[in-house]
């Protein structure tokens, strides 16, 4: 009877280890990111639903850990978080982090208000004022001859405004959430995307914990550093024995099954490539 109890708790212990043992700890900042996920104490969103999923699919649990985002790429390096959902490579970064797709459509464009002209790079905003947040990407103003405008608090609404208002000229942003916040804006008509400016169609990605106990890492033979550095161009990947690599697979086959467009559609209303498609 000893023997059987045994035997009983130790299959159930072998059952139940998989889910227990395999925690994924998501970290992102405490604001808002609509519609990808909403402000502390709720994480409801898009991550959630796209990070959970694949997480069930090998045998894992999402966990979620909302903190400033200079506490959260702290945690990055110390291997205390797994991942950030949604992070751009810079080299900088790749120090601690490696970066792969997850299966998200991007694409950075331009806003404008209707009447100006086509814009297929920032040499045609001469003369105009670009309009950037706060820590955003760098503009080199002589080069091309315009303005910085870096408002204090800028928020997407609050960037529409500028342009609507004529207080700026050009804002950068990702397609997905122009498009959300524009989406039942009453003055919409009035507003122009420049979809040729800056950088054109690709997908967003993770930037997963090169600390994780989670990840194990191999050198890259598709590694060319005669190119210039990137996720997909690094020295190191993501190794097949680690559960990151399953948790990337896991992803990949999301985007495959349609699930991933889906939840973007559902949550954003726009289908970027069909979008694009029409330039």
């Amino acid at each position: 009877m000893k023997l059987l109890i045994l035997f009983s708790t130790l299959c159930f212990s072998f059952f139940i280890l998989p889910s227990q043992a395999c925690t994924l700890k998501m970290g992102y900042r405490t604001t808002a990111r609509l519609p990808n996920i909403e402000a502390q104490p709720s994480n409801k969103g898009l991550y959630l639903d796209l990070y959970t999923k694949a997480a069930k699919r090998i045998g894992c649990q999402l966990e979620v850990s909302r903190q400033p985002k200079k506490r959260i790429l702290r945690d990055l390096g110390r291997g205390t978080l797994d991942f950030y959902p949604g992070l751009s490579f810079r080299e900088e970064r790749s120090l601690y982090i490696l970066f792969f797709a997850n299966g998200l459509p991007s694409a950075d464009i331009g806003l404008t208000r209707v009447e100006v002209p086509e814009i297929n790079s920032f040499y045609d905003l001469k003369g105009k004022s670009i309009l950037r947040a706060y820590g955003g990407t760098s503009v080199d103003a002589n080069e091309y001859g315009v303005t910085i405008k870096t408002p204090p608090e800028l928020s997407f609404e609050s960037a529409i405004d500028y342009i609507l208002n004529k207080n700026a000229d050009f804002y950068e942003d990702e397609i997905g959430t122009l498009s959300y916040y524009l989406k039942d804006h009453p003055r919409a008509k009035e507003l122009k995307f420049h979809l040729n400016c800056c950088g054109g169609l690709t997908e967003l990605t993770v930037g997963f914990s090169r600390a994780s106990p989670h990840l194990k890492e191999e050198a890259n033979p598709d590694y060319d550093p005669s190119k210039e550095l990137d996720y997909n161009n690094f020295p190191k990947r993501v190794a097949e024995r680690s559960t990151a690599y399953r948790f990337q697979q896991a992803l990949m086959e999301l985007k495959k099954e349609g699930y991933t467009n889906n939840l973007f559609l559902q949550y954003y209303g726009v289908n970027i490539e069909e979008l694009l498609s029409k330039k």
